[in-house]
């Protein structure tokens, strides 16, 4: 997985390693965030270029899947709270049925206090494991 910011706007880049694919997931669908993808995908080649033999094919020939289907936002501000929640879907389950979670967008607010809560959690363990 592979988080974007382009633009100050975030998006999802997933290698689907399996099947040879990209897929790739935009909150906020525009030509401007597709177009960067074939630069991104040749970055990754190269830095990963010290486990090239980790693959069997070259990965810059993997087609990129656009999901049109994944739930957007609607406003300009949430995108990087859509990708945080793309990863955790697909990280969650195997086969994720995007309809099932359309309203996202209504649900922001308790994500970002999850979120946060999660953080501030995080760091109070890490803090009391220094001590």
């Amino acid at each position: 997985m592979y988080i974007l910011c382009y633009e100050q706007y975030w998006t999802l880049l997933v290698g689907v390693v399996k099947e040879k694919y990209w897929a790739f997931f935009d909150s906020l669908p525009k030509a401007a965030h597709r177009d960067i993808l074939n630069d991104v995908v040749d970055v990754v080649h190269k830095l990963h270029g010290d486990v090239g033999e980790a693959f069997d094919t070259d990965i810059r020939t993997w087609p990129i899947n656009y999901h049109s289907g994944v739930p957007t936002q609607t406003n300009i501000i949430d995108c990087g709270m859509f990708v945080c929640k793309y990863m955790e879907k697909l990280i969650k389950y195997e086969n994720v049925d995007w309809e099932q979670h359309k309203n996202l967008q209504d649900n922001m607010t308790l994500f970002r206090v999850e979120l946060t809560y999660v953080i501030l959690c995080s760091r109070k363990i890490m803090m009391i494991k220094l001590l």
